[in-house]
């Protein structure tokens, strides 16, 4: 059984939706955040403080190792795609989707101090936005808009899985 795997900027809705499709298929959830930290025993900042290519380097070792999974939900940080081994290792065992969440939802609930990329301001949101968008586009198999209520992205991605 195929791995789901959701991808999207910080704050789109992957933590929230992949505990629920989680409960709902009654499938094991892997939070690729939650992973780095519990494998490395470090916090995310705590990497980014190194540098953003070590935080890189290992949130790639934690993609090679969930490659290797069947059957799980797995949400994963919103920076994943810049790596296109990434894509490659996530894509091996898993049906890849973008959740794509427009910028001025996630800026009504997103708590912007707690993510390291987004201590510049809410205008590098819209930055990240601009750069990756293409990014996870290319890395998709399914690109799913996150406009609506929980219900309703839940039911999309459902159909996609019947």
């Amino acid at each position: 059984m195929k791995n789901i795997v959701l991808i999207g900027i910080m704050g789109c809705g992957k933590t929230t939706i992949s505990k629920l499709l989680a409960d709902k298929l009654n499938r094991p959830l892997i939070d690729m955040d939650d992973y780095l930290v519990d494998k490395y025993q470090m916090t995310i900042n705590e990497m980014f403080d190194i540098s953003e290519d070590y935080f890189r380097e290992r949130e790639t070792e934690c993609c090679y190792d969930v490659s290797k999974l069947d059957g799980y939900i797995i949400s994963t940080g919103g920076g994943v795609i810049k790596k296109k081994e990434n894509t490659e290792l996530l894509k091996k065992n898993g049906i890849v989707i973008y959740l794509d969440r427009p910028i001025i939802n996630i800026l009504e609930d997103v708590e912007t101090a707690s993510r390291p990329l987004l201590k510049e301001g809410t205008q590098k949101l819209y930055d990240l936005y601009e750069q990756r968008h293409q990014l996870y586009l290319d890395a998709c198999d399914y690109h799913l808009s996150n406009d609506g209520s929980l219900e309703d992205i839940m039911n999309k991605i459902l159909s996609i899985m019947s």
